[in-house]
């Protein structure tokens, strides 16, 4: 990803052309905390909130290394 901005705290500008789709599972209880999350947060898609999520918690990975 490194054609990746960060505008700000929860906004990201992606290079389509870098973009590959991923397939993994959450059980149903998981999904459900998703989609509020989505409808709560304004998020157009799960997608897009999981993918915040995940650059935000590596950004959290990289301040925290010893």
């Amino acid at each position: 990803m490194e054609k990746t901005i960060k505008l700000d705290e929860n906004t990201y500008i992606l290079d389509m052309e870098e973009i590959h789709v991923i397939t993994f599972k959450l059980d149903e209880d998981f999904l459900k905390i998703v989609d509020e999350l989505v409808k709560k947060l304004g998020y157009s898609n799960r997608s897009d909130l999981i993918r915040d999520a995940i650059m935000s918690y590596i950004d959290y990975l990289k301040e925290n290394e010893k």
